[in-house]
């Protein structure tokens, strides 16, 4: 796959250029000078980022080009086409962060315009996605013209939809052999298209000479390139492949079998995964609208069978793999309920009642109704309460409105009316229990009601709940510190919902005297929780939602988090900081949860980057001035801040928290740059080296081979850092870098043995 005359046109000779200097930087380490190290460490990371997004968009450019070739376009430009393509997965298949496979997929938008956009596509891979509006985010931001780029993505996505490609899936090769497979499932793939569409056979050459195949037919008759290629590659004929086809359809339908029991969307589905077919067969580099990736984004999750029972009858009832199945298994599975506006809301309702009308004809009814209204009650519990203001409910309908775009009206099943109508009810009961901190507020028995609802308890316990959360604040609002600690025990009862309750609506609504001591007692809670992802995902939500902005409680989210990272958090006994030892242990973190953080965080890069440049940006102004410090957050919040950060960082691991240790690293691990240079710095300098013993330990924690020479490094600037202490006293702090960077090292030299 490695070729030096490789025809590459401009602008994706750049970008491998880029991705080859990413890689070169791990031997020439680029020095950053003064204050700007940080900043452009993780800039830096981004572009990195934003080059990997460009090469896939290429590689997903050349692979529809291939698709749509035709016989009576040049050969020299499918040549050329096709060298572009071994080209950029060259350079992918050493790209880690972008995965074994790419996945394109329609993303079935809603709202005017949006339902017949042929250029409505998504591209995952990895750690990688983007859509057409990513780009254009890319380009305003780094000032440069990606036009050529966006307009190859609209050409591309407009080929997909033309052959009626809903998602695809493509696994990039790491070798000759691979390529070559991809190579001749692209072209087999044009060829099928163009027969598909003039009804007639497919004419291919087989060992040099021609030959004509007849598309192999899925389950419901219909002709399939996943079958199609599947028979091909493996040297199937055909007949033995539709054999095979009817055989495991019929194990499907049978009430006795014990395929049923699996969760399959389709007859290709089942060959791939039953295991003794699986071993006798080798899967197709690309895969043409397998359902259940409008479901799923990654080989990790998995499909219930209610899920791959409702992705079947969606299909029938919509026409296949087409954009209304999309559109209405995205009403049911979405993961962006909480950015849409309320009109939105009401057309997602809207499609998920036809389809629960259609359910009712099903034999697998019951079970396919409790799977669409569990994961739309789920989705719409993550609301606004703006969003709820702007709904309302009158008979079978939804009315919704959203400003400067009017009033939509659309019917409701009367099911999802209820849930609409429950979740209207919870947010007025949440904004009655926020107001009681500070006034009389009567409770109607309907609040408590849906207070049981959604806490899961009775409705007596329901009032036990405001009753207790009442009597922890005086008269006058004031928070009461033992009587929420005596009543600790009491909350484990609604832990399905308290503490994303006392986080989001509580500590906004103290008064600013309060909410240290308020914040302090929630790590007495956390630490009797029994689900600690579920308040994992409400900090970090919390944390980057408004990344910009930062906030007394961010600090306390890091250091909350941290506490449920750890099998055994009781053992961090100080309330106030996160000591450093926790980086000693990290056995003690559980895996599931850390993996589970890494991955938010990596879902959500760019914002948890901009949240940790605005807390060091923020910070580096406090260290540069004189002046009063009468802001809600001091130096000392700051560095604090930062500090608890970084050990959360650590803990959790992932690429994205890997870039910002690293940034880290370049910006504390130089005694020249900005935070040892300022005008205060000498004052907080304990704290700022503080940090650096942080980041080196974090390093040694998710760092590799690579980043080795970058702890040796520290270690060679001791002297300029004994210096800066001089005025201190500071051996010991030295001593302590010394020692962390030793042991760091050590650590990296073992991880990679």
């Amino acid at each position: 796959m490695e070729h030096s005359d490789i025809n590459l046109d401009d602008s994706a000779e750049q970008l491998y250029a880029q991705l080859g200097d990413v890689e070169d930087r791990k031997l020439q380490k680029p020095e950053f000078r003064g204050e700007d190290r940080f900043e452009l460490g993780l800039r830096e990371e981004l572009r990195r980022y934003d080059t990997m997004r460009e090469m896939v968009g290429i590689l997903v450019y050349h692979a529809s080009r291939c698709i749509d070739y035709r016989s009576k376009d040049r050969k020299a430009d499918l040549a050329k086409t096709i060298s572009n393509l071994d080209n950029v997965c060259s350079t992918l298949s050493k790209t880690p962060q972008v995965g074994e496979k790419a996945l394109i997929r329609y993303k079935g938008g809603f709202g005017e315009n949006l339902a017949a956009d042929k250029t409505d596509y998504e591209i995952l891979s990895g750690e990688i996605s983007f859509d057409a509006a990513v780009l254009k985010g890319i380009a305003k931001k780094q000032g440069s013209d990606q036009s050529r780029l966006l307009e190859r993505m609209d050409r591309s996505f407009e080929i997909f939809w033309y052959h009626g490609i809903n998602n695809l899936v493509l696994k990039i090769p790491h070798n000759s052999q691979e390529f070559r497979r991809l190579k001749m499932s692209l072209r087999f793939a044009a060829r099928y298209y163009a027969a598909i569409k003039k009804n007639s056979p497919i004419s291919v050459r087989i060992g040099g000479k021609p030959v004509t195949l007849k598309p192999i037919e899925n389950e419901n008759n219909e002709p399939d390139l996943n079958l199609t290629l599947l028979a091909l590659l493996n040297g199937w004929r055909q007949e033995k492949m539709q054999d095979l086809v009817a055989k495991v359809d019929r194990l499907m339908r049978s009430t006795e079998s014990t395929v049923k029991r699996y969760s399959y969307t389709s007859a290709y589905d089942a060959i791939l995964h039953i295991k003794h077919l699986r071993s006798k067969l080798s899967a197709p580099p690309i895969e043409v609208n397998n359902i259940k990736w409008l479901m799923v984004g990654n080989e990790q999750t998995a499909l219930s069978g209610d899920m791959a029972n409702l992705a079947r009858l969606v299909m029938d009832r919509s026409g296949g793999c087409s954009p209304e199945t999309t559109r209405v298994l995205k009403s049911v599975y979405g993961e962006d309920y909480e950015e849409i506006d309320s009109r939105q809301i009401a057309e997602r309702l809207h499609l998920t009642s036809g389809l629960l009308e259609t359910i009712e004809t099903d034999s697998h009814g019951e079970g396919l109704k409790t799977e669409v209204l569990s994961n739309v009650k789920e989705r719409l519990s993550k609301l606004n309460d703006e969003v709820y203001d702007n709904i309302q409910i009158e008979g079978n309908q939804i009315k919704a409105s959203s400003p400067g775009n009017g009033t939509v009206t659309e019917v409701l099943d009367a099911k999802l009316g209820k849930i609409v109508t429950f979740q209207k009810n919870r947010s007025a009961a949440k904004k009655k229990m926020v107001k009681m901190v500070h006034l009389a507020i009567e409770f109607e028995v309907e609040d408590y009601e849906t207070l049981a609802k959604d806490f899961n308890v009775s409705a007596d316990e329901a009032k036990s709940l405001v009753k207790r959360l009442k009597s922890c604040f005086d008269s006058r609002g004031n928070f009461k510190k033992s009587t929420f600690i005596r009543i600790i025990p009491d909350l484990e009862l609604y832990e399905r919902r308290i503490f994303d309750f006392l986080w989001h609506n509580l500590k906004e609504s103290l008064h600013h005297k309060d909410r240290a001591a308020f914040l302090d007692s929630l790590q007495l809670l956390v630490d009797s929780l029994k689900q600690p992802q579920i308040a994992i995902s409400v900090l970090l939500e919390d944390l980057y939602q408004n990344p910009s902005v930062i906030r007394f409680a961010d600090r306390k989210a890091f250091m909350l988090g941290t506490r449920l990272l750890r099998s055994y958090s009781q053992q961090i006994v100080s309330y106030k900081i996160t000591p450093e030892d926790v980086l000693l242990t990290p056995s003690e973190v559980d895996p599931k949860i850390a993996s589970y953080a890494a991955w938010k965080i990596d879902k959500n890069q760019n914002n948890f980057f901009e949240k940790i440049q605005t807390v060091h940006r923020r910070l580096l102004e406090k260290l540069n001035s004189v002046k009063d410090q009468n802001d809600l957050m001091d130096t000392r919040e700051l560095l604090a801040l930062e500090r608890e950060g970084y050990i959360f960082m650590a803990l959790v691991g992932g690429s994205t928290s890997k870039s910002v240790l690293l940034s880290a690293l370049k910006e504390y691990g130089h005694p020249e740059s900005a935070p040892y240079q300022l005008q205060m710095s000498q004052k907080y300098l304990a704290e700022i080296l503080q940090i650096l013993n942080i980041v080196i330990r974090g390093v040694g924690l998710v760092g590799g081979r690579d980043e080795i020479v970058n702890i040796e490094s520290i270690k060679g600037r001791l002297e300029a850092f004994s210096e800066l202490t001089a005025p201190l006293q500071g051996s010991d702090m030295i001593d302590q870098l010394k020692e962390s960077a030793e042991a760091a090292s050590q650590q990296l030299k073992m991880q990679t043995e």
